[in-house]
């Protein structure tokens, strides 16, 4: 095995846990708002590592930068569903979106 060979099952790894780590985190989080942390965090530095991985094994062909243009879409726009999911979440618990003035005051 080389040292090629080691950097790719690193990376893999790598980002195989976390995705399962997040998985898990989702499994036992209490509500909503606990699991939207887990979804955001399954979309930053896992997929990276995977493309990472694909970059190292393949290159820069289509595969690599397939991996790189993938992983970057999930990490900048899962901050935005993020956002949309929990302002439809906050509206269906409080049964409004904007914030109270007790809210405000605080």
């Amino acid at each position: 095995m080389s040292a090629h060979d080691l950097v790719v099952d690193a990376l893999v790894i790598a980002g195989v846990t976390g995705e399962l780590l997040c998985c898990l985190g989702l499994v036992v989080a209490r509500d909503v708002f606990d699991r939207l942390h887990f979804a955001m965090a399954s979309t930053t530095l896992p997929p990276l590592l995977i493309a990472a991985a694909v970059i190292v094994e393949e290159d820069w062909t289509q595969p690599g930068i397939n991996a790189l243009l993938i992983a970057a879409v999930l990490f900048l726009v899962n901050p935005m569903v993020a956002h949309a999911t929990a302002r439809a979440a906050r509206a269906r618990r409080f049964g409004q979106v904007e914030a109270t003035d007790a809210e405000r005051r605080r």
